[in-house]
């Protein structure tokens, strides 16, 4: 699970490099988050990833391809935003520490529900329902105190 996010995020990281190096895109950019970023409420965020939580789920009924593949296409985003910005600015420990205000909460929750999509859980016995309840029940927590950083803590960082 993890290397399937690592390889894509490793994947994505380097094509788009060189990518930006092709293209001799700009570097050394003043950075400018508050003019770029949109303004996402709380339940905007929440929501959002909640959905991603159930997708990252659903593998555990639908053959681990949905698992999967949002594991890619979530490691691929994250790969994308923090390339170019760190290409275009060179401020790579910026990004990093603004993303991970909020990332360790969000991406562990997202880890965890990519655990369970993953899992064979017997929905037919007691046990094994509670401790999918409990689990479904952390990430939404983690998903809750993500949003909350990633609305209320990490915009007090933007440049």
């Amino acid at each position: 699970m993890c290397t399937v996010f690592a390889a894509s995020f490793v994947v994505t990281a380097i094509l788009l490099t060189l990518f930006l190096n092709y293209q001799h895109a700009a570097t050394n950019l003043p950075i400018d988050l508050k003019s770029q970023i949109k303004d996402f409420t709380f339940v905007q965020i929440l929501f959002k990833n909640l959905i991603v939580a159930l997708i990252l789920v659903s593998g555990f009924f639908l053959i681990k391809i949905p698992t999967i593949l949002v594991l890619i296409a979530n490691a691929a985003v994250l790969a994308f935003i923090l390339t170019a910005n760190i290409y275009t600015t060179g401020a790579w420990l910026y990004f990093i520490l603004l993303v991970s205000i909020h990332g360790v909460a969000e991406l562990t929750a997202l880890f965890i529900a990519a655990n369970i999509g993953f899992q064979k859980i017997n929905l037919a016995k007691k046990q094994q329902r509670k401790q999918l309840l409990n689990r479904m029940l952390l990430v939404a927590a983690l998903l809750a105190l993500a949003a909350f950083l990633e609305t209320c803590v990490t915009p007090l960082f933007w440049r």
